[in-house]
């Protein structure tokens, strides 16, 4: 039976299609927050429509096309992220190979951040960049009611961009937030949508809307990260929303929020929304899922204090800045006592919090320069140990391959991991369009072909281009001889395979555990006063 979700409302079909970003994969399946958001929005709205759940349903290209071909529909929405470009066109192309007539709408950044190469490589009718909610029903309520979208700005103005190769859009003026394919055949871009400036005025995701059952299922089978508190089977994990954007632009991130500013939901509404989740679905372990979800101390310990005072009984992951806990001194040179720093450490555990994830990125500060990280090696150092004091768990990345990466500037970054018993998600330089490392690859000419290149990007961890001064293979196996080392030295029990690719986050988590059950009696994570505490 197929994973179609069906929503009444106005006499329009509409088809959402959320895709797979890693079809087959087992630990991969979470419920999609950002598609959650869209349809809970356009549902209170009054929009009819079906949801084809790619993900949950496991479904292959073949089915998909089929069932493209058997199901007409008068609007069809989907989005990713710009790593899935490959699949993604393939999908636009294959609906208007059968459906000449649908509209097809993309959002995320496989549509925001290359609009010019979209237009160009598919026959996509609209792309949303920025927010969705709002302009999503903008869009429909003009398709509904036979409206325009917008209209050219006389005298014409190119809108310049990074994508050599690829036709300028064209200003235009209409609903906010969207570029379009025009009836002469121009591409029309209306401008971005201002941002919600409060994030807790859009209604809580609906997981009703999707085979709710399915993912928590999921959740279940993959409970690694929540192994410290539960059994796997008791496990009920799920994603909230804290915060959109970043504060940060380092330069190899791009995100769909990469124009707007970066807000944060109140501590009341995630509350609300955690409370919700409980009682409908007996939650017990959340994700923060997030780009970042705190950032300076005072506004993290706000919160804290907010989710202690609730007493809500769950746990939950997050992401911070490497230098939350780790800076001394704050941005006008005060010193920020280590007592204080300790002590909010103390109150993510005390509020439910098993593990913090902050990017080490490189331990060369050259080479942080470079990513405009805008942190030191010894915050994140100082992180680690204050994490581990308040019986936090740390996970980290890399992205080794910067221009100005060679064995040196590794064996730098795996030795200050060693020393702190740290095991790294590791992967390769990947550019992505809108970012610093995108425009450097087009400008010395390491992207030629950029069609091409978004068709062979997959993941970070599957080697892709190469912009430093060693050779690809130098590269490559110089980072795996290192996590080799990490692997015995921490007694990981990571096979060859699985040195980059660890598993996914969850499988990841469990490693890093191992490595932290073995720390010294000085480093060790406090389970004493977590374990159990949910059984």
């Amino acid at each position: 039976m197929s994973i179609i979700y069906n929503i009444s409302g106005f006499n329009m079909k509409i088809l959402f299609i959320n895709p797979s970003l890693r079809p087959g994969l087992e630990g991969h399946l979470y419920l999609p927050v950002g598609l959650g958001y869209v349809v809970t929005y356009v549902k209170e709205y009054g929009y009819d429509f079906d949801i084809l759940d790619i993900d949950a349903g496991n479904y292959s290209n073949e089915y998909v096309e089929n069932f493209i071909k058997k199901n007409k529909y008068d609007v069809i929405c989907l989005g990713s992220i710009v790593t899935h470009y490959r699949w993604m066109k393939w999908c636009i192309n294959t609906i208007k190979d059968y459906q000449q007539d649908s509209i097809v709408i993309v959002g995320n950044s496989v549509g925001g951040s290359i609009p010019e190469v979209l237009f160009q490589t598919t026959k996509v009718d609209i792309v949303i960049y920025g927010e969705a909610e709002i302009t999503m029903t903008k869009i429909l309520d003009a398709i509904n009611y036979k409206k325009s979208y917008g209209e050219i700005v006389e005298p014409i103005v190119e809108i310049p961009h990074a994508n050599k190769g690829y036709p300028s859009t064209i200003k235009g003026k209409g609903i906010d937030g969207i570029i379009y394919r025009a009836e002469n055949g121009r591409i029309v871009n209306n401008g971005k949508r201002k941002a919600v400036k409060n994030i807790d005025d859009f209604p809580f995701p609906n997981w009703d809307l999707f085979d709710v059952e399915t993912y928590l299922s999921a959740g279940k089978r993959m409970g690694a990260s929540h192994s410290w508190y539960y059994k796997p089977e008791e496990a009920i994990p799920m994603p909230i929303n804290l915060a959109r954007g970043c504060v940060f632009k380092c330069t190899f991130c791009h995100y769909v929020f990469w124009h707007d500013p970066y807000r944060h939901r109140s501590a009341e509404n995630v509350i609300a929304e955690i409370k919700q989740n409980q009682k409908k679905y007996n939650a017990n372990f959340f994700n923060f899922w997030d780009e970042l979800s705190f950032h300076k101390i005072k506004p993290a310990e706000k919160f804290v204090d907010k989710l202690i005072e609730a007493d809500l009984k769950v746990h939950w992951t997050c992401s911070i800045r490497a230098d939350l806990m780790g800076k001394d001194k704050d941005n006008h040179g005060k010193i920020i006592p280590r007592e204080t720093r300790l002590n909010l450490a103390h109150k993510f555990v005390k509020a439910g919090c098993t593990s913090v994830g902050y990017s080490l990125e490189s331990g060369n500060a050259e080479i942080l320069k470079a990513m405009d990280k805008k942190v030191e090696t010894h915050y994140f150092e100082e992180q680690v140990k204050i994490c581990r004091e308040a019986g936090l768990r740390t996970n980290t990345s890399l992205i080794i391959g910067y221009p100005q990466e060679t064995k040196e500037t590794i064996k730098e970054t795996m030795l200050k991991l060693e020393r702190l018993k740290v095991y790294p998600s590791a992967g390769f330089l990947l550019p992505l369009p809108e970012t610093g490392m995108w425009d450097h690859a087009i400008k010395n000419g390491f992207i030629k072909d950029i069609d091409k290149y978004l068709i062979s990007i997959t993941e970070r961890q599957d080697f892709s281009l190469n912009m430093s001064k060693m050779s690809e293979d130098e590269l490559q196996s110089e980072t795996t001889k290192w996590l080799a080392r990490l692997n015995k030295t921490f007694g990981t029990g990571l096979d060859d395979k699985k040195l980059l690719k660890t598993g996914g986050e969850d499988e990841h988590s469990t490693h890093q555990e191992k490595i932290d059950k073995n720390q010294t009696t000085t480093e060790t994570l406090n389970y004493g006063t977590q374990a159990g505490t949910m059984r």
